[in-house]
């Protein structure tokens, strides 16, 4: 059965999904998670472009290997996959991993999964390696989550998300950095519009932020994102689908009710993408 993204504003403008993945998942099989069959399921879902890491990087300890075959699967694909590299900061190596990522294979974007390799994220190594990416000019994301840990499987023992107040704290620690959380849920009075994050390099993607519909003064809202919102937020919202964990449809749907303006949509949609990634529009 072909799934098929609701088509709900058609004509409007151009969509970059700054949180997609390919490759394997040890505890589920997953779809559109080949560079062809990703391109495909963006077309369907008028998707134009996604920046992709590498899902066997997520449980590798050395992730440089991942990062070579994700590079060389993604070459002819240029024009609607970037990669974003993984990086490790606890295997020895990372700077060099890092070095060649950025300077050889051209990659836009650093991933760092803490708890998958076994670190706090506000740690004297998340640090550094934030410090390190800020120096290439290098945004660095950071999934709160891969999965839903209450649905995890039993071996996955580094299901549980990152704590805010941690994620708050190294941002803080590291102004210099951006900083892309995505998979994020609990956003609104999550303490990152705070004085000190307030006006940062600081953004979070919609993929998994949850949306309940509720009667508010006769009308329907959006209670999570619309919170987010009005608390100050939609400075720093991003498009992000996290395919093909998830389905590309109900980011689509978040995204075409957002209570913003069609200018600061279209900087949620691609244009924050565009200078994150540092690609040239």
């Amino acid at each position: 059965m072909v799934t098929r993204c609701i088509d709900l504003e058609e004509g409007n403008s151009m969509i970059i999904d700054l949180n997609a993945w390919l490759g394997s998942w040890p505890f589920r099989s997953l779809r559109d998670n080949t560079p062809d069959s990703m391109v495909a399921r963006l077309d369907r879902c008028g998707i134009d472009r996604a920046a992709v890491s590498s899902i066997e990087g997520i449980l590798h300890r050395n992730v440089q290997p991942a990062n070579e075959r994700l590079a060389a699967d993604v070459a002819e694909y240029s024009d609607r996959l970037i990669p974003v590299a993984t990086i490790n900061p606890a295997y020895v190596k990372w700077e060099d991993d890092l070095a060649r990522c950025h300077e050889a294979l051209g990659m836009r974007g650093v991933r760092l999964l803490p708890c998958y390799h076994g670190y706090p994220v506000n740690s004297p190594l998340a640090r550094r390696v934030l410090k390190a990416c800020a120096e290439r000019d290098l945004a660095v994301f950071i999934p709160q989550r891969i999965e839903d840990h209450r649905q995890r499987h039993w071996m996955d023992a580094a299901a549980n998300p990152l704590a805010w107040p941690e994620i708050a704290a190294l941002i803080t620690a590291v102004p210099e950095a951006t900083v892309v959380i995505t998979n994020a849920r609990g956003i609104a009075g999550s303490g990152l519009l705070g004085s000190t994050l307030g006006s940062g390099s600081w953004y979070v993607d919609i993929s998994l932020a949850e949306v309940h519909y509720v009667l508010h003064h006769s009308t329907r809202r959006m209670t999570e994102l619309a919170q987010f919102i009005e608390e100050g937020g939609a400075d720093h919202l991003v498009f992000g689908t996290h395919l093909p964990f998830s389905y590309a449809g109900a980011a689509m749907v978040k995204r075409s009710v957002l209570p913003v303006d069609e200018e600061t949509l279209a900087e949620i949609s691609y244009r924050r993408a565009l200078r994150i990634l540092k690609i040239a529009s």
